[in-house]
């Protein structure tokens, strides 16, 4: 790629939208600007010693975006796709990704996580650092695997799950879309689309409290 097509701004303007700059930095992107999400008031600003522009703003010739915001990441990039922005996948040079492995578009791969074979991962994945995600694993759009969790081969996660700090999901397991993994829990047994569980081994957390 030349110059130009390696131009990103990244969608946030929070703290996390700053790890997410330099990872894309450290990967070779040259980081433009942040995009704001939340708040009007910060666009024409600096943020993170970057110039904030608005989300719906048509991009610059050849730029792209990445998502460096919490929530909903795929609400965030229907945010700005309709004015013309083209998602970059961000992977930090010090992690890991098996030559099998697939990424879609909109990914960030943090330093020291690792993407086992034939893994695939679907538009706008997040992974933290050091997450780890065995072989043969599917990972549904706007998930997020959050650091230091383990997700071991063939586990699947539908769309928008979120996976705690240090949780494990254990080999062909299946995380329904929307759930969530507790940071620290141990899911053991498939979880439903839209639960929350905890502890080890995780239990929806009403259970896990009684």
């Amino acid at each position: 790629m030349n110059d130009v097509e390696r131009t990103l701004y990244v969608a946030g303007t929070g703290s996390f939208a700053l790890e997410v700059a330099e990872f894309a930095r450290d990967g070779a992107f040259a980081v433009a600007g942040l995009i704001e999400l939340l708040d009007p008031s910060r666009v024409g600003g600096m943020r993170h010693g970057l110039p904030v522009v608005a989300a719906d703003a048509p991009p610059a010739e050849g730029a792209l975006a990445v998502i460096g915001a919490g929530g909903d990441r795929l609400a965030h990039w229907a945010r700005l796709a309709p004015h013309g922005w083209s998602a970059a996948t961000v992977v930090h040079p010090r992690a890991h990704v098996s030559p099998s492995a697939r990424l879609a578009e909109g990914c960030v791969v943090g330093p020291l996580a690792v993407i086992g074979a034939e893994t695939e991962l679907a538009a706008h994945v997040l992974l933290g650092r050091g997450a780890l995600v065995g072989h043969h694993a599917a990972l549904g759009a706007g998930s997020v695997v959050n650091p230091g969790a383990n997700l071991a081969g063939h586990t699947r996660l539908g769309a928008g799950v979120l996976v705690g700090m240090g949780a494990v999901v254990a080999d062909h397991v299946t995380v329904g879309d929307g759930a969530t993994v507790a940071a620290g829990a141990v899911a053991l047994r498939d979880v439903e689309a839209g639960a929350r569980v905890q502890g080890v081994p995780a239990r929806p957390y009403a259970e896990a409290a009684s």
